[in-house]
């Protein structure tokens, strides 16, 4: 195999593998990246891990087409030395792979060349916008959950319905709802539900927020994968078990008591300060009740505690209060972003809705479930 190419562009096609690199390998061969030149493209694939591959294709002066398996971090940070926009040969013969730029050159030996083959692809669905489909991951990621021994719920849900692709979390405390206009390239949905890791989700859609349009696959078999992709890259996610999953539609209520309107920000700084005062542990009480301001209250009756009160844009409804986790209610608000919030309410040991007002149904949905009130709580007066 012999080609040449800018170090820039070997340093750009790494930067989007090398991070797919196994950090603990079950195997050597794991470990590595394949590098496959033919016409006049070079091909990267890294799929040593077998819950995510990675193939990202740049361009390339091919002289002798080949393919050859590299030690895949030691290649990534040999490309972080070399010299920016210098033209790179490659040359691959006698169990080494030499990289020559100017006077200078490195030689890496080669892995063994069984290396593990890209995971088969599903059938495509559609097409959706990388802004928006980066914008949208990142927003339901907020509840993804932490918790390694509970998996499932460390997913995001992916599901093709009709013209809109629609992502949610949980991680039963709060759950969060995004759907994006997706442009149908298949006519019937071959999943109605493929749980995506979040963490792995996030860190691909970040990769791909520049892209005009992205392909979504969705699995319609057992062993196949969830895909992503772009003219220059595609990533295949292997899907959580999802049997168990809850039925997060069950949890929004279907009608509402109460609707609450107020700057978004000016909430943000009053939760904020509960929390310097009181830490992130202590819940926050709001009081809701039309043609007054809401109070919002932190802290402990007995200690140190805060009191604020903010003018609502509107107030509709019945009168309500009750206490909410300030870490819980921040992540829904700074998810939002928007200049405006709408908490949408029922009863005090029911879940509250936050949303943008007057928002189109695919929009950015945040449900957080309110807290159990103690006794030594701060009462607003």
């Amino acid at each position: 195999m012999k080609l040449t190419l800018t170090t820039e562009t070997l340093t750009d096609a790494l930067r989007l593998v090398g991070r797919r690199i196994p950090a603990r390998p079950t195997e050597p061969i794991a470990a590595g990246l394949q590098l496959t030149a033919d016409g006049q493209q070079l091909h990267l694939t890294a799929s040593g891990d077998p819950t995510i591959g990675v193939r990202t294709t740049v361009p390339a002066a091919v002289h002798l087409a080949g393919t050859a398996v590299l030690p895949g971090r030691m290649l990534t940070a040999i490309a972080r030395t070399l010299p920016p926009k210098a033209p790179l040969d490659i040359t691959v013969d006698t169990g080494m792979a030499n990289f020559a730029f100017g006077a200078s050159s490195v030689s890496v030996p080669l892995l063994d060349a069984d290396y593990p083959a890209m995971p088969e692809l599903p059938r495509t669905v559609g097409t959706v916008s990388g802004r928006d489909f980066a914008a949208a991951v990142n927003q339901v990621a907020v509840t993804v959950g932490t918790d390694d021994t509970l998996p499932m719920l460390c997913g995001i849900r992916v599901e093709l319905a009709g013209h809109e692709l629609r992502l949610s979390s949980t991680d039963r405390h709060r759950a969060s709802f995004r759907s994006i206009p997706i442009e149908r390239t298949a006519r019937r949905a071959p999943s109605s539900l493929c749980l995506v890791p979040g963490k792995a989700l996030r860190a691909t859609a970040a990769d791909l927020r520049h892209a005009e349009t992205v392909t979504i696959g969705l699995p319609a078999a057992e062993g196949q994968r969830f895909s992503v992709s772009t003219p220059g890259m595609t990533v295949a996610h292997t899907p959580l078990e999802a049997t168990h999953y809850p039925d997060l539609g069950k949890l929004t209520p279907k009608s509402f008591a109460t609707a609450a309107v107020l700057d978004r920000m000016a909430l943000v700084e009053v939760v904020r300060r509960a929390v310097a005062v009181a830490g992130d542990y202590v819940p926050v009480c709001l009081t809701i009740q039309p043609g007054a301001p809401v109070v919002i209250a932190g802290g402990s009756r007995y200690e140190a505690r805060t009191r604020d009160e903010l003018d609502a844009r509107s107030v509709k409804g019945e009168p309500i209060r009750l206490a909410l986790s300030p870490t819980y209610l921040l992540g829904g608000l700074r998810a939002l972003k928007s200049r405006t919030v709408q908490l949408s309410l029922t009863r005090p040991d029911r879940p509250v809705l936050l949303h943008t007002p007057d928002s189109d149904r695919g929009a950015l949905r945040y449900l957080v479930m309110p807290v159990r009130q103690h006794s030594d709580a701060p009462t607003p007066n």
